[in-house]
């Protein structure tokens, strides 16, 4: 029987060792949010787009804003070459490359262009 006064020390639970563990870590992390937060009340400065925009080192500057150039994706195999690749086993290479090419075609609508057919390698 314990003494009077005197409080029993009751052992952690899992969560609680770990809450204690990471305590220190949760507070830098919500100090380093509070830091990094944009201030929304401070007004920002708007330049208006001019209308004939300069090309500088492929890059297109509209105004003050550098907006860089649209490039263009070349496939490593031309069209055909993808096609029958996606009939092929998928064990074998061009296969995977064949798939690669179709998720670039999806990913960048407009800038992936085939190889051409009559270029030799």
């Amino acid at each position: 029987m314990p003494a009077l006064g005197k409080e029993i020390e009751r052992g952690l639970t899992p969560d609680e060792i770990a809450l204690v563990e990471i305590q220190g870590y949760i507070d830098r992390a919500e100090r380093q949010a509070e830091t990094q937060q944009p201030q929304i009340n401070k007004p920002q400065q708007v330049s208006s787009p001019s209308p004939n925009p300069q090309i500088i080192n492929d890059s297109i500057t509209v105004g003050t804003v550098p907006i860089k150039a649209v490039q263009r994706i070349n496939l490593p195999i031309n069209q055909t070459e993808v096609e029958s690749g996606l009939k092929r086993s998928v064990v074998e290479g061009i296969r995977w490359l064949s798939e690669w090419c179709v998720m670039m075609i999806k990913k960048y609508p407009g800038r992936v262009f085939y190889l051409p057919q009559n270029t030799n390698r």
